[in-house]
Protein backbone atom coordinates (compact mmCIF):
# COMPACT_ATOMS: atom_id res chain seq x y z
CA UNK A 1 0.00 0.00 0.00
CA UNK A 2 1.29 3.47 -0.83
CA UNK A 3 1.11 6.23 1.73
CA UNK A 4 -0.54 9.30 0.26
CA UNK A 5 2.05 12.01 0.79
CA UNK A 6 2.23 15.29 -1.06
CA UNK A 7 0.20 15.65 -4.22
CA UNK A 8 -1.98 12.59 -3.69
CA UNK A 9 -3.60 10.52 -6.37
CA UNK A 10 -1.50 7.36 -6.33
CA UNK A 11 -3.07 4.29 -4.84
CA UNK A 12 -2.05 0.67 -4.93
CA UNK A 13 -4.63 0.09 -7.69
CA UNK A 14 -3.25 2.80 -9.99
CA UNK A 15 0.42 2.12 -9.27
CA UNK A 16 1.33 -0.84 -11.49
CA UNK A 17 5.07 -0.33 -11.21
CA UNK A 18 7.72 -2.82 -10.12
CA UNK A 19 8.84 -0.56 -7.27
CA UNK A 20 6.55 1.13 -4.77
CA UNK A 21 6.43 4.82 -5.56
CA UNK A 22 6.27 7.60 -3.00
CA UNK A 23 4.84 10.97 -3.96
CA UNK A 24 6.57 13.95 -2.40
CA UNK A 25 5.47 17.44 -1.36
CA UNK A 26 5.62 20.03 -4.16
CA UNK A 27 8.63 21.78 -2.68
CA UNK A 28 10.91 18.72 -2.79
CA UNK A 29 13.98 19.95 -4.63
CA UNK A 30 17.03 18.16 -5.96
CA UNK A 31 19.90 18.79 -8.35
CA UNK A 32 20.35 16.90 -11.59
CA UNK A 33 23.68 16.77 -13.40
CA UNK A 34 23.31 16.09 -17.11
CA UNK A 35 25.75 13.97 -19.12
CA UNK A 36 27.40 17.23 -20.27
CA UNK A 37 28.04 18.28 -16.64
CA UNK A 38 25.33 20.96 -16.60
CA UNK A 39 23.51 21.26 -13.28
CA UNK A 40 19.71 21.65 -13.19
CA UNK A 41 17.47 22.37 -10.21
CA UNK A 42 14.50 19.99 -10.32
CA UNK A 43 11.30 19.26 -8.41
CA UNK A 44 10.97 15.60 -7.46
CA UNK A 45 7.37 14.49 -8.04
CA UNK A 46 7.77 10.92 -6.88
CA UNK A 47 10.51 8.44 -6.12
CA UNK A 48 10.98 4.70 -5.72
CA UNK A 49 13.94 2.37 -5.46
CA UNK A 50 13.72 2.06 -9.25
CA UNK A 51 13.64 5.72 -10.26
CA UNK A 52 12.02 9.14 -9.97
CA UNK A 53 9.72 11.54 -11.78
CA UNK A 54 11.33 14.97 -12.12
CA UNK A 55 9.97 18.34 -13.20
CA UNK A 56 12.86 19.99 -15.00
CA UNK A 57 13.49 22.78 -17.49
CA UNK A 58 15.56 21.71 -20.45
CA UNK A 59 15.65 18.79 -22.78
CA UNK A 60 17.14 15.39 -22.06
CA UNK A 61 17.56 12.59 -24.55
CA UNK A 62 16.13 9.19 -23.67
CA UNK A 63 18.82 6.84 -22.31
CA UNK A 64 21.20 9.74 -21.51
CA UNK A 65 23.07 9.37 -18.23
CA UNK A 66 22.41 11.72 -15.32
CA UNK A 67 23.16 12.01 -11.61
CA UNK A 68 20.45 13.00 -9.16
CA UNK A 69 21.50 14.59 -5.87
CA UNK A 70 18.77 14.73 -3.26
CA UNK A 71 19.21 15.85 0.34
CA UNK A 72 18.86 12.86 2.63
CA UNK A 73 19.54 10.31 -0.12
CA UNK A 74 22.81 11.49 -1.63
CA UNK A 75 23.85 11.15 -5.27
CA UNK A 76 22.29 8.45 -7.43
CA UNK A 77 23.40 7.53 -10.95
CA UNK A 78 20.53 7.13 -13.37
CA UNK A 79 19.48 7.34 -17.00
CA UNK A 80 16.53 9.08 -18.64
CA UNK A 81 13.77 6.51 -19.15
CA UNK A 82 11.09 8.79 -20.63
CA UNK A 83 9.98 12.34 -21.13
CA UNK A 84 6.64 13.85 -20.17
CA UNK A 85 5.02 17.28 -20.51
CA UNK A 86 6.92 19.04 -17.71
CA UNK A 87 9.89 16.80 -17.14
CA UNK A 88 11.48 13.37 -17.27
CA UNK A 89 11.37 9.98 -15.62
CA UNK A 90 14.75 8.58 -14.62
CA UNK A 91 15.62 4.97 -13.86
CA UNK A 92 18.26 4.47 -11.21
CA UNK A 93 21.32 2.42 -12.15
CA UNK A 94 21.47 0.30 -8.97
CA UNK A 95 22.27 -3.36 -8.40
CA UNK A 96 19.79 -5.47 -6.40
CA UNK A 97 21.49 -4.89 -3.04
CA UNK A 98 21.57 -1.13 -3.58
CA UNK A 99 17.86 -1.21 -4.55
CA UNK A 100 17.09 -2.97 -1.27
CA UNK A 101 19.16 -0.39 0.60
CA UNK A 102 17.29 2.38 -1.25
CA UNK A 103 13.94 0.84 -0.24
CA UNK A 104 15.01 1.02 3.42
CA UNK A 105 16.20 4.61 3.02
CA UNK A 106 12.89 5.54 1.39
CA UNK A 107 10.93 3.98 4.26
CA UNK A 108 12.87 6.16 6.70
CA UNK A 109 12.47 9.17 4.38
CA UNK A 110 8.69 8.53 4.17
CA UNK A 111 8.45 8.62 7.97
CA UNK A 112 10.35 11.91 8.03
CA UNK A 113 8.07 13.45 5.39
CA UNK A 114 4.88 12.10 6.98
CA UNK A 115 6.02 13.42 10.35
CA UNK A 116 6.43 16.92 8.92
CA UNK A 117 10.15 16.93 9.64
CA UNK A 118 11.12 17.45 6.02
Amino acid sequence: MIDKIGRGGLTSMTNNRRHERMELPKNTRATLRGSDGTMHDVDVQDISSGGAGLVVDGTFENASFVELHMEGLGTIKAHVARGFADGIGVAFDLDEQKKKDMEEELKAFRKTVAGGKF
